[in-house]
């Protein structure tokens, strides 16, 4: 099962990494910024591959069910889809807050997000 773990790969640089783990945040709060950085990430490839400003439900849920098969789980598809549109619905949230497109917003931005809802 590990070998499978292995064939993903993430879309944060691991000194974003770095940078988060050295911030005066409590570990759930680096964990949520860590996810919300890797989701913004990803919905960036997206709208890159597809040439759209954020990506669709269809968008997302094609990408959670191509992801899924790396582990051939189809309920994981579906949970990560779940968890995908929650970080999606938060960030354009957050982005409309601020009057910032979505996929500019920067790991300051997360920073900010995730330090308020401390």
């Amino acid at each position: 099962m590990s070998e499978q773990f292995n064939s993903f790969t993430s879309p944060i640089e691991k000194e974003v990494v770095e940078q988060i783990e050295q911030l005066n945040l409590s570990t759930i709060q680096k964990l949520h910024l860590k996810l919300l950085s890797h989701c913004l990430g990803i919905f960036r490839v997206i709208s890159t591959q597809s040439n759209v400003d954020f990506p669709t439900e269809r968008l997302l849920r094609d990408w959670c069910i191509k992801e899924s098969q790396k582990l051939e789980d189809e309920e994981f598809s579906n949970l990560l889809y779940t968890q995908m549109d929650a970080a999606g619905q938060k960030i354009l949230d957050y982005s409309q807050k601020i009057d910032k497109r979505p996929l500019e917003l920067t790991l300051e931005d997360l920073i900010k997000l995730t330090s308020a809802e401390a």
